[in-house]
């Protein structure tokens, strides 16, 4: 079979598990809470991405609150939301939100622009409702469950302020709804009031793949910190130098370079298709050290087993387009173990090492700068 269509089966494969194994998660890490908020449904998103998360209060903890330090090593967070909160003086914000900057522990964003999602949650439930109280003040107005400081999805210039984060860049108005430990913000009122209504049991957080990716990141962060993370789709798996991206960028394409193409792909093993994936940020204490922990849930051991070490080959020995593998690039190898979690056992591939100069995560910025290129070649073609 074409390692394109390997591909293909394996998303279908991966799909199949995903569906009906929604268990009860645990809300041990900050990660975790915030995605027990997001809802199931984008475990299968086809953009790849299914939520980004930024842990606030463990930057703030480990940059004693110093904001400059804080978005240095943010490889994260691009939303508008975000932006607004590293950009904004204090006093800004706090006028335009009613809180202090500190008494917000993450954002999470998940969803497709204009109508994607940011969660905030807060250091503290009982913040809820006195922020909730403090939006008619704010130009705010509660109509079907939400409330919200203009039309849904209308973008007015004249009202446009890069540090209001209710506001953005655009002027776009946001919908927000009320959760039990912070608030779901989105251009979209369908969207806010959906992310509201979901529970642990109906959340990305509380499907069987992700809970035991979770449950093995956070025992690699147990001494240390989870700091960002974005998590995967099986979508994933198709992109990259692949059949599938010749075929899609360009409409007449030469019947022999499919050809060549396919017959080079062929000889090559992906890194098997798993039921998504969580790539985590990690800051460890004993012994000190920061880098990259990546969770690839599947079915069995025996498949977690030999995709963690396709992964650890590829990441030594695959090219991207610059030339490097990604080993050349961070200096850094994997560490491979292997989860057995309730109903799926994890490929954990720990990339941690030295921290670097400035503290920031150098493996973390090429991971992403990696995703976004269409170039991450240990988990995609190549």
């Amino acid at each position: 079979m074409p390692n394109g269509l390997r591909k293909l089966a394996g998303v279908v494969v991966a799909a199949t598990l995903l569906c009906g194994v929604a268990g009860a998660a645990s809300a041990d890490s900050e990660l975790r809470g915030a995605l027990s908020h997001v809802p199931a449904k984008f475990a299968m998103d086809r953009n790849g991405i299914a939520a980004i998360f930024v842990n606030l209060s463990e930057l703030r903890a480990l940059y004693a609150g110093n904001f400059a330090s804080m978005g240095r090593r943010m490889s994260l967070g691009g939303n508008d939301t975000t932006k607004a909160f590293f950009s904004s003086a204090e006093s800004s914000w706090q006028g335009d939100t009613g809180l202090k900057r500190d008494e917000i522990s993450s954002f999470t964003e998940y969803g497709t622009p204009p109508r994607a999602v940011v969660l905030w949650r807060f250091t503290r439930p009982d913040m809820v409702d006195p922020f909730v109280t403090g939006l008619a003040k704010r130009g705010f107005s509660q109509i079907d469950g939400t409330w919200r400081n203009g039309d849904p999805l209308k973008v007015d210039f004249t009202k446009r302020n890069p540090n209001n984060p209710f506001l953005g860049p655009l002027g776009r108005a946001s919908m927000i709804a009320p959760l039990k430990d912070g608030i779901a913000q989105s251009p979209d009122p369908g969207a806010a009031t959906e992310a509201g209504a979901v529970s642990a049991k109906t959340s990305l957080a509380g499907l069987a793949p992700f809970e035991a990716g979770l449950d093995g990141i956070e025992k690699v962060a147990a001494q240390g910190s989870i700091l960002q993370a974005i998590v995967l789709t099986p979508a994933i798996w198709m992109q990259g130098d692949d059949v599938t991206d010749l075929m899609a960028t360009s409409p007449t394409v030469d019947k022999k370079a499919l050809a060549d193409k396919m017959a080079e792909r062929a000889k090559k093993p992906i890194t098997p298709v798993s039921m998504g994936a969580i790539i985590a940020d990690v800051e460890t204490k004993e012994p000190a050290g920061s880098g990259v922990v990546i969770a690839l849930p599947y079915g069995d051991c025996d498949t977690a087993k030999e995709g963690a070490r396709i992964f650890a080959d590829k990441w030594k020995n695959a090219v991207g387009r610059d030339g490097q593998t990604g080993a050349q690039r961070t200096g850094r190898e994997p560490s491979v173990t292997v989860h057995q979690g309730k109903e799926a056992c994890v490929a954990l591939l720990s990339l941690v090492g030295t921290p670097d100069a400035e503290r920031g995560n150098s493996v973390l910025r090429y991971i992403t700068g990696a995703i976004w290129q269409r170039d991450f070649k240990a988990l995609q073609g190549g």
